[in-house]
């Protein structure tokens, strides 16, 4: 197997991809600490919720045009064309997006300036996760990682200047400055005519994606907000807590997935064979390196628990090791899930995922009333482990035993 389709590639750019995310993720991480520890728990659950409103809202359109933007754009026919009806589907969606999270916010009870910050947080987070998939899919990783260095600093500065003023009403402030700064100093400009089946097809990718992504995506925000609805504010400020702990360890995997995504979308057409190997080295890799993240994480979760928050917290820690868990499998599937989305069965992909949120839900929804955060982590733990078992099997299991039936019959 040639070193362009190795595996030491494909981890040097996770590597600096993982760097960037780290960056970004601690920034983000030394927020909710921040907050965490100046203004208690019951603060750290609210503000913690209306963070996830605005990641979740971006998986309605933006994270998803992002993932397409790094299938497409490595195919050099349609590169231009499909960032084109990406950036335009993008700007649509955002502000469709801003209103969703600012009506949600508004139903989570929310004053006017956290509404107004939710709002700005969805589109700033949204232009991230779409901009960083365009540098990811132009291969441009280096370029995302200083610019998600340098946007980490001003939204570090920006959180010392509102602390400083003690303008809680701005809390939000920090994290949107970075996000929207990050979009527009790599906003990719010009246009092109586009083809009606260029639009049919990048669309189409898209929207299934959207589908998957809500599902996938959705499984932590909706531990977050059915935990406020379930549960005592300071119960939610715990949890809230080994949610924020396990944020930066989630990160690692996306910053996989999203390099694996144009890598096997270039090697669309190439040997089964020599793919599939590099698939299986690749899914290996990732079940030892998590596992032994996930497991220093799951062993050492009070300890990690009252260092960064304080010995208030520690009663979130069978919590945040269930959080874990689930996390821990969701990671694993960075190799199939991106092998899924470049070969052209990302509505596989979206049905397991709808299939699994709605289970997963129904769950916390049913035992949430009766066993509070633990009937929530219950479905949130089947969730994980039932969906990313799925994708297993159907991007690596099932693939090779294809692959072996093929070579079998030809050697006949």
């Amino acid at each position: 197997m040639s070193d362009s389709i190795g595996v030491s590639g494909v981890l040097s750019r996770a590597a600096i991809s993982t760097a960037g995310m780290a960056v970004q993720g601690g920034a983000r991480f030394i927020y909710t600490l921040a907050v965490g520890r100046l203004a208690g728990p019951e603060t750290l659950a609210e503000v913690n919720a209306l963070l996830s409103v605005a990641v979740f809202a971006s998986l309605f359109w933006p994270a998803p045009a992002g993932t397409a933007a790094s299938r497409f754009i490595p195919v050099r026919a349609i590169a231009r064309s499909s960032l084109t009806v990406l950036k335009r589907s993008f700007l649509i969606s955002v502000v469709i997006l801003s209103g969703a999270a600012s009506v949600a916010a508004w139903l989570l009870g929310s004053s006017i300036a956290q509404i107004l910050g939710c709002a700005a947080l969805a589109v700033g987070y949204s232009g991230y996760v779409f901009v960083r998939g365009v540098l990811i899919g132009e291969d441009r990783i280096l370029r995302a990682t200083i610019i998600d260095t340098v946007t980490s600093l001003v939204a570090l500065t920006v959180l010392i200047l509102v602390l400083l003023g003690d303008l809680h009403w701005a809390l939000l402030l920090p994290l949107a400055v970075a996000y929207t700064l990050f979009a527009a100093l790599s906003w990719p400009r010009g246009s092109v005519p586009v083809s009606r089946e260029t639009k049919h097809v990048v669309l189409g990718f898209t929207r299934d994606s959207t589908i998957a992504m809500v599902a996938t995506g959705g499984l932590l925000p909706a531990v977050s907000m059915l935990i406020l609805v379930f549960e005592t504010p300071l119960v939610a400020g715990f949890v809230a807590a080994g949610l924020t702990l396990a944020t930066p360890a989630n990160q690692l995997s996306q910053a996989l997935s999203q390099v694996l995504v144009p890598k096997f979308a270039s090697l669309n057409g190439q040997n089964s064979s020599q793919v599939q190997a590099f698939q299986m080295r690749i899914f290996l890799l990732s079940v030892l390196g998590f596992g032994a993240v996930f497991g220093v994480l799951i062993i050492f979760a009070r300890w990690i628990l009252t260092v960064f928050y304080g010995v208030g917290y520690e009663d979130g820690t069978a919590a945040m090791q269930v959080i874990m868990v689930g996390i821990f499998f969701m990671s694993i599937i960075a190799s199939p899930l991106a092998f899924l989305m470049a070969s052209g069965r990302q509505r596989l992909n979206a049905a397991i995922w709808a299939i699994t949120l709605i289970v997963s839900v129904a769950i916390m929804v049913f035992l949430g009333p009766a066993f509070g955060q633990w009937g929530v982590l219950a479905g949130f733990l089947v969730g994980t482990i039932g969906g990313s078992l799925a994708v297993i099997v159907a991007g690596l299991v099932i693939p090779r035993l294809h692959l072996r039936r093929t070579e079998s019959v030809n050697k006949r």
